[in-house]
């Protein structure tokens, strides 16, 4: 079946980044307030109890179907196979992927079945009661589990087909409804298993919805009855290698507060926790975008231009660089009165965490597509050793830091772990491996923002000293400010043609105007 897209491919993949980037900031900023303000009145309707029951039953999610980026492994073969043209090795690769996932759908459900047995054992520590919920919510949750991985391929099959706006679209509505129909369940009266079966529903709804939209709107077909040794064997050289990227970076942030217990206190686990919920807020913000550019960087290989990968790395490394950036100066300069309004004094250390772990991706983040290019070429390993020699060098670290300093220690070992790993040893691979010119991306990307970067931080400390909040709404006030005067700096001093050409081609009026606008 013919897509239904009729304009050029360029222009439409051009689109399809813009606006899908634009409506995955959206979810993104639903989820992240919804979470702040929606969370603690979920707690006051369903109790500490029942709501730690919850996070426990998911926490089950984040030991068995972390992300592995397994989406991006079969985005990666389909995006080779249509830019060479090889219709028929699409086709039959998707059949094959189709039964590997299958087969790893299999194996996961033998598992989380036999650990049912063992949920005494590995938590026998809950009362009778609680025990009881649990066991009415795993199987629910399991169920939640194997559905999400079994939309792996499909996610894969938009990415490829650059439908970035209707997949993240799919991905916002799925949240909304969630929340929705949370709200609407705990408002009449029924209680934590609801939020779990909630769930599960909407996750398996936006699935279909999904399946139906590859089977009517793209051209996508499969050959189930595909098979070939070398293509097995292929797919899973480079899927363990992106999963070990995967696993070891899951692994790094969360064998963080098992190192706290043992040396420094459960206290510090608690503090850092805090850190590594707004660590991860600016990570989802910073990766929403990531896997838009694969078939982009995918078409300029082919092509045989590194140069133009290069340039690709700048523009969306500034405009990666303009919002991180933004986020961590804000942060440095006002982040201290945000903890204290948003989870208290005792909680105070939590700021220089958060700190310490969202400075480190400033060189990191926006350097996503030379790691897509890794992807692309078949040279994720060299991402894998970069992992492994930051979880190393962090757990080193962290047995000297983690018991004179605690959480801060903690984070600071994170810290110098990426800083070796993730930004040094990988630049040098960037260079020695991918023939980019790093250089030339840091003058154009961080040396030029820099002055509207530190033009931020000091406007910001400056205001935290001469107008200091004494409620939440002064501290949005003071933030919204901050924010408006970065952008009036970096759009008189920072901004160049092509960015600017980017936000008024975005803006409504102007879209109206070219006739753009439906």
């Amino acid at each position: 079946m013919a897509t239904k897209y009729e304009v050029e491919p360029e222009q439409h993949s051009t689109n399809q980044i813009k606006y899908g980037a634009l409506v995955s900031y959206g979810s993104i900023g639903f989820n992240i307030i919804s979470g702040l303000l929606y969370t603690p009145w979920m707690i006051g309707k369903i109790g500490q109890s029942d709501y730690g029951l919850y996070v426990l039953s998911f926490s089950i999610i984040a030991i068995f179907a972390f992300n592995l980026g397994l989406e991006i492994v079969v985005a990666r073969f389909l995006s080779n196979y249509r830019t060479s043209g090889d219709r028929t090795g699409e086709i039959q690769f998707l059949g094959i992927a189709y039964k590997m996932f299958f087969f790893l759908t299999f194996l996961l459900a033998i598992l989380l079945v036999a650990l049912y047995f063992f949920l005494d054992v590995l938590y026998g520590n809950l009362n009778p009661s609680d025990m009881d919920k649990l066991k009415v919510m795993y199987p629910i949750v399991g169920f939640y589990i194997l559905i999400t991985l079994l939309a792996k391929p499909i996610d894969a099959v938009f990415i490829v087909n650059e439908r970035f706006i209707q997949l993240n679209s799919l991905i916002f509505l799925e949240k909304i409804l969630i929340v929705s129909f949370t709200i609407g369940a705990l408002l009449a009266g029924y209680g934590v298993y609801s939020l779990v079966v909630i769930n599960a529903s909407m996750i398996l709804l936006i699935n279909v919805f999904k399946l139906l939209y590859v089977w009517r709107w793209t051209d996508t077909k499969i050959d189930f009855a595909a098979s070939g040794k070398g293509m097995y064997r292929e797919i899973f050289v480079f899927a363990s290698w992106q999963t070990a990227v995967s696993a070891t970076q899951n692994f790094l942030m969360h064998i963080m507060p098992t190192v706290l217990v043992i040396f420094a206190s459960g206290v510090a686990v608690a503090i850092f926790s805090i850190g590594m919920v707004i660590e991860g807020y600016v990570l989802l913000i910073a990766t929403a975008i990531n896997s838009l550019f694969l078939p982009k960087v995918t078409r300029l290989n082919h092509s045989g231009g590194v140069k133009e990968v290069e340039d690709l790395m700048i523009r969306v490394g500034r405009i990666q660089l303009y919002v991180i950036g933004f986020i961590t100066m804000t942060f440095i300069a006002m982040g201290a009165e945000f903890i204290h309004f948003w989870v208290g004094d005792d909680f105070k250390e939590s700021y220089v965490v958060a700190s310490l772990l969202i400075a480190m991706g400033l060189i990191t983040l926006p350097q996503e597509i030379a790691n897509i290019q890794l992807v692309t070429t078949n040279k994720v390993r060299y991402r894998a050793y970069g992992m492994i020699i930051s979880a190393i060098i962090a757990l080193i670290c962290s047995a000297f830091l983690s018991g004179p300093y605690g959480a801060s220690g903690a984070a600071l070992s994170v810290m110098i772990g990426y800083l070796t790993g993730n930004t040094l040893f990988m630049n040098i691979v960037y260079v020695r491996v991918l023939q980019i010119n790093v250089w030339r991306f840091f003058k154009e990307c961080h040396l030029k923002l820099a002055p509207g970067l530190l033009f931020i931080l000091v406007l910001g400390i400056m205001m935290q000293l001469i107008f200091p909040a004494s409620s939440l709404l002064g501290f949005v006030i003071k933030a919204i400010g901050l924010a408006l005067s970065y952008a009036l700096f970096t759009w008189v001093f920072t901004i160049d043609l092509f960015e600017k050409e980017l936000l008024q081609s975005i803006l409504p009026l102007k879209r109206a105007r070219k006739g753009e606008a439906s």
